[in-house]
């Protein structure tokens, strides 16, 4: 994408809008932003497309996931993935990353981005399917959804966490910023989640009274469905135009630092 050519439509500019938003009204920023957003995309377009409904069905098996209704009282939106018990330990990690896109795109699209709060319901996650997913994977969705995103991150909360929750929390770590480090929280029970989570914005799974888990996620699910041409058609960065091809995570500085001399 052009920065000094492109012309915006009126849905552009509603999408321009809430990401500024996102960036706290910071235009410098959100040109920034803007920049990296399509390029993570065009050199990751294996987490782009829409979704067959066979293969979502299947991908679904495992684990879905749910936007609730109502914002948090800080007035950040909540994004929750659930596992569910399966017979096999089969777990598509691609559809899995694709969905997260796909959805924080769409809610880019539907509103303005004043933040964002992760819950992640691991009670069903097995040992095998953490392995599944690997460090370029995580590495590469999250240069998409956190580092090219207009995001403020509320917190990252794991419920019903594994016996290897550490193990799975240092991984996580090891790829994002000190500042979302210290938002990371654990809990062993859910009146300790309550202090950060009230009810009333809460699905009747976790005690709450924002309807229930299982409506939420069939409304998401037919809402990526719906959005097939949306998705399908998500614009990136033609990187043939960018001087140097730089990659958007690498900050000007290409290839990798298997030696680094300083004069």
């Amino acid at each position: 994408m052009d920065s000094q050519t492109t012309t915006f439509t009126q849905n552009q500019r509603k999408w321009l809008s809430h990401l500024i938003v996102g960036c706290k009204y910071s235009l410098h920023k959100a040109k920034q932003v803007v920049d990296s957003y399509f390029v993570s995309r065009a050199e990751h377009q294996e987490f782009l497309g829409s979704f067959d409904r066979d293969h979502l069905i299947e991908a679904t098996k495992t684990g879905a996931m749910s936007v609730f209704p109502k914002l948090s009282p800080d007035g950040y939106r909540i994004v929750c993935t659930k596992t569910r018990q399966t017979v096999d330990e089969k777990f598509d990690a691609l559809c899995f990353c694709r969905a997260n896109l796909a959805v924080l795109d769409l809610l880019l699209e539907k509103e303005p981005m004043h933040g964002i709060i992760y819950l992640y319901d691991l009670q069903y996650l097995r040992w095998s399917q953490f392995l599944v997913v690997t460090p370029t994977m995580t590495k590469n969705i999250l240069s998409c959804c956190l580092n090219s995103f207009p995001v403020r991150i509320g917190g990252v909360h794991f419920v019903n966490p594994p016996k290897f929750i550490s193990s799975l929390v240092g991984f996580f770590k090891m790829f994002v910023s000190a500042k979302i480090k210290d938002r990371i929280f654990i809990h062993d029970s859910l009146e300790e989640f309550y202090q950060y989570i009230p009810k009333d914005v809460l699905p009747d799974i976790y005690g709450g009274t924002a309807g229930t888990m299982e409506k939420l996620e069939k409304d998401l699910f037919e809402y990526l469905l719906s959005e097939t041409e949306y998705l399908e058609n998500r614009p990136i960065a033609d990187l043939s135009k960018r001087p140097g091809q730089q990659n958007a995570n690498n900050f000007g500085v290409e290839g990798t630092f298997k030696k680094l001399q300083i004069d």
